[in-house]
């Protein structure tokens, strides 16, 4: 699941760690997973984009208008968003299993509906 930009509240997620703030009408991807730990109910961020890891932040890699290392600067005609980090950055996995109820189911949407109240 990714969330629409206009749907999400600040977060950021480290190596290791997170933080978000929680807003009414608003939610983020770490807020949703801890409501959804709450309930022992199993969710997990998206894998980190291989060149976001620390192991291959030096490393080039490609976009859709070339190699995206060293285009990061705002000022840089034509520099695109880098789709996997913005991706990782809204998006989440969600419980899932091919034995899930529509209860189940039904519960898991209730709770990410009540994050966003």
């Amino acid at each position: 699941m990714i969330l629409d930009e206009d749907a999400m509240a600040p977060q950021v997620r480290g190596e290791q760690d997170y933080l978000y703030q929680s807003v009414s009408g608003k939610s983020s991807p770490q807020e949703i997973l801890d409501a959804l730990a709450a309930f022992h109910a199993e969710g997990r961020p998206i894998w980190k984009p291989m060149h976001m890891q620390p192991i291959y932040r030096s490393n080039p890699f490609v976009t859709a208008e070339g190699s995206g290392r060293g285009r990061s600067n705002a000022y840089i005609a034509g520099s695109g968003v880098d789709v996997g980090a913005d991706i990782f950055r809204r998006g989440m996995c969600l419980p899932s299993d091919n034995k899930m109820t529509a209860e189940q189911q039904d519960a898991v949407l209730e709770i990410i509906h009540r994050c966003f109240r």
